[in-house]
């Protein structure tokens, strides 16, 4: 019999997005510098994708810091 590797509670996609998690902040860091010069989209879309990755079950304390210091960021090329 095969092994189940289903995780109850968590959808196929948000499971592929928990283990690329490290990845997309880490695109998010190179995107969201506190100068604003690497952002070409809206950032309505970089919002957006901050908070879809932070409403991922299973991140960790470390990720979640990292995403809050980006929101900070983006809220503050807002203010500008």
């Amino acid at each position: 019999m095969a092994k189940q590797s289903r995780q109850w509670g968590i959808s196929a996609s948000n499971r592929h997005a928990l283990r690329n998690a490290d990845a997309e902040i880490s695109n998010l860091e190179k995107v969201l510098t506190p100068d604003g010069t690497h952002s070409v989209l809206d950032r309505t879309y970089w919002r957006r994708r901050l908070y879809e990755i932070h409403k991922l079950p299973g991140l960790r304390l470390t990720q979640r810091i990292k995403l809050e210091a980006l929101l900070s960021i983006l809220e503050g090329h807002e203010k500008r």
